[in-house]
């Protein structure tokens, strides 16, 4: 029945342990409340006197340690209540970004059904010819042809000092173009043409909002260019086993003017894809490619090799050689651009480069930037060692 204070007691526990021993948990029982008075007072009171105060203090202490309890409780509740608003914040942000996400997917379906639905609507009331497939045999030989048809920009209306081109002036450089192909075709005995176009078909409106009005010129421009493109693969589907037909998109058939908030999954040229493919689909030897990796890049095996396709708007220095080839997860023969308006052959890292030039040459732009161009394609004949030659195709009407 130890009344002193012990060396690790604190004068409150102290005290608690005397009044609580006397008179909650008994075990101060036998000690006088005088004795008492005078270890938890500093000085003795008579019994009486003594066990009112002490019954006090009794009081004081419980409710001492009632509020200390509260203040727990309160400390975890308000702990619970903070966790509770702190997931109902995440659900919240939760259901903000899936609305977001279902909001931007309907904008772009409503944009896809709308620009689908005039491209019909255009396809219906022209008066096209038909394309009818012509069965053939093709002799089979140890070499095919690559044939670019980048940079278009259907629908451009250019007239400087240096050029004019228009749709009809695009109209008679692919026949033209065509006729050489077919010649070089004919030379090396080729089996089959791949015809890559590598963006820019149409010359697009990316400097303009797209309302209706503007959506219904670019669908002349689309269709345009389709059928011109359609019509160039069933003449080839007569020279050649078969006629292989890969794109990608450029940045002048992005849907929105801005090209930091432009979509590189939204562009205009695969709605040509699409026509052609419902255009030749009759036509037995004739194919459009789409295993692409995404939408600004696709890979083709000729003869044994892998041809990496890309638009060039995202690719403009050397650097970008090794990052594409890491990008296609396979070894690369040679990368296929377009862009920059120029025919190219190099070598770069050990991959080959190829840039085909454009239809349209020296537009305004080329003329404010001093950049002087002529309108260019280019063919190359493979086989089974890569590109054993290719040929710069001249383009100028005049």
């Amino acid at each position: 029945m130890n009344i002193e204070r012990q060396p690790q007691e604190s004068l409150m526990d102290y005290h608690k342990r005397l009044i609580y021993g006397k008179l909650v948990d008994r075990t101060l029982a036998d000690v006088d409340y005088v004795e008492l008075s005078e270890k938890v007072y500093g000085q003795p009171y008579s019994s009486d006197v003594a066990r009112r105060m002490m019954y006090g203090s009794r009081k004081t202490l419980e409710l001492m340690d009632s509020m200390n309890l509260s203040a727990i409780d309160d400390k975890n509740m308000m702990s619970e209540i903070d966790e509770k608003i702190l997931e109902l914040r995440k659900e919240k942000q939760k259901m903000y970004d899936q609305r977001v996400a279902l909001n931007s997917s309907i904008r772009a379906r409503s944009r896809q059904e709308e620009l689908n639905e005039i491209l019909t609507n255009a396809i219906l009331k022209s008066k096209m010819k038909g394309l009818e497939y012509q069965p053939h045999d093709i002799v089979h030989s140890d070499n095919d042809l690559l044939v670019s048809l980048n940079d278009i920009h259907y629908g451009a209306n250019v007239h400087n000092a240096w050029n004019v081109y228009n749709s009809d002036i695009c109209a008679e450089m692919m026949r033209s173009y065509l006729d050489r192909i077919i010649e070089i075709g004919k030379r090396h005995n080729s089996e089959n043409c791949i015809v890559w176009a590598n963006g820019d078909l149409i010359s697009g409106n990316i400097h303009y909002s797209i309302a209706v009005t503007n959506k219904e010129n670019v669908i002349q421009q689309i269709t345009g260019v389709s059928e011109l493109i359609a019509t160039f693969l069933a003449e080839l589907s007569e020279h050649f086993n078969t006629v292989s037909f890969i794109s990608v998109a450029g940045n002048h058939s992005r849907i929105s003017p801005n090209k930091e908030n432009s979509l590189h999954t939204e562009r205009l040229d695969d709605l040509i894809e699409w026509y052609i493919k419902a255009r030749l689909q009759n036509f037995k030897n004739v194919f459009v490619m789409d295993d692409k990796i995404d939408e600004t890049m696709y890979t083709i095996d000729i003869r044994g090799k892998t041809y990496l396709g890309i638009h060039g708007d995202y690719d403009g220095s050397a650097a970008k050689v090794q990052s594409l080839q890491t990008m296609a997860g396979k070894p690369v023969y040679a990368i296929l651009s377009g862009h920059l308006h120029h025919n190219r052959v190099e070598s770069i890292q050990g991959i080959k480069t190829v840039m085909a030039g454009s239809f349209m040459g020296v537009d305004d732009f080329c003329v404010q930037k001093r950049i002087y161009g002529t309108p260019e394609q280019m063919v190359c004949v493979c086989d089974d060692t890569g590109i054993i030659c290719h040929y710069d195709i001249d383009l100028k009407t005049t």
